[in-house]
């Protein structure tokens, strides 16, 4: 396994804050649609698992609480959907929004845009994925 890390910046993070989170890949991944893969698998599992245990009862501390407060909403991480997430559908998700170039995946500062391109996974160091937004045209 080789340990590489992803900055994240969530959706609902009105801050810009970004984050590193470390995640397990396999020695064995060639190219960029299997690190996708590999991702997708590894953020359903993590969502999916979260999901089932949200019901543990978290208190939140002082900073947290301030800091969502900030956020304008402070709240448990409590999801109340009804379905776990589908690895299969997400991964399609995830490798069209990519080859759309909805999503664009930096490695270690360099842009890869082809989902056959070739990756040498034991020399990355950290990866970057970025949504892009379309725009409507006009301000409102």
């Amino acid at each position: 396994m080789v340990n590489i890390n992803v900055n994240v910046k969530s959706v609902s993070n009105k801050q810009n804050k970004i984050r590193t989170v470390t995640i397990p890949y396999s020695e064995n991944i060639t190219d960029i649609r299997g690190l996708l893969e590999a991702t997708v698998k590894f953020c359903v599992e993590s969502y999916n698992e979260r999901r089932e245990n949200s019901e543990l009862l978290k208190t939140l501390s002082s900073a947290q609480i301030e800091d969502q407060a900030s956020q304008g909403k402070v709240s448990f991480g409590v999801n109340y959907g009804e379905n776990n997430a589908d690895l299969s559908k997400a991964t399609a998700d995830a490798l069209e929004a990519f080859s759309d170039g909805i999503v664009v995946l930096f490695v270690d500062d360099e842009k890869l845009e082809n989902l056959d391109d070739k990756i040498e996974i034991e020399k990355i160091k950290s990866l970057t994925f970025i949504k892009l937004t379309m725009l409507a045209g006009r301000m409102w």
